[in-house]
């Protein structure tokens, strides 16, 4: 069965890789199909913000 799982990153979580490969270590048995990287620039008057995010695919067996 394929499954998915999303990933962001934001201002006090650690960076997507760190992320996808903490999950990847608790669940070895786990087969990734494929992962989409996505990053939107948010630009505001006073600001300017990079969002991150990241869909994992993947297999369970």
């Amino acid at each position: 069965m394929i499954k998915t799982k999303i990933f962001m990153e934001g201002f006090d979580d650690p960076s997507i890789d760190e992320q996808i490969n903490k999950w990847i270590a608790k669940h070895p048995d786990y087969i990734i199909v494929d992962v989409k990287l996505q990053s939107n620039m948010v630009d505001d008057i006073d600001s300017c913000c990079v969002v991150r995010d990241a869909l994992v695919i993947y297999k369970e067996y």
